[in-house]
């Protein structure tokens, strides 16, 4: 149980455009743990980033890009039962003001 960074590298062979990205994850604070990533267009000269944390179950993150920093907000909360996991969450859209909830089971058998 440590910290987890992630570095990548995406090559389109037919645009022939990069896009670097770096994430990190596995910060534990006790309560929360904390993560985010981060990605480059090197064609479009764009930065774009997700921030998460997770406590209890309970996922929040938020993410945007240069242009424009705060662009969706959102969460979930899974929880198991019996070997199935229930989840259920939304994503706010401040740019369009649009609201996506979300809610899912996933079993193993």
């Amino acid at each position: 149980a440590g910290l987890e960074v992630t570095a990548a590298a995406d090559y389109n062979l037919d645009s022939e455009n990069t896009v670097l990205g770096a994430g990190i994850g596995g910060l534990d604070l006790g309560l929360a743990a904390l993560g985010g990533a981060m990605t480059y267009d090197m064609d479009a000269e764009t930065f774009g980033y997700e921030a998460v944390a997770t406590s209890m179950g309970i996922t929040a993150y938020l993410n945007g890009d240069d242009t424009d920093a705060l662009q969706n907000i959102g969460g979930d909360y899974a929880v198991d039962v019996a070997g199935a996991t229930f989840t259920a969450g939304a994503n706010y859209n401040l740019d369009t003001e649009d609201f996506a909830p979300t809610a899912s089971i996933a079993f193993a058998f």
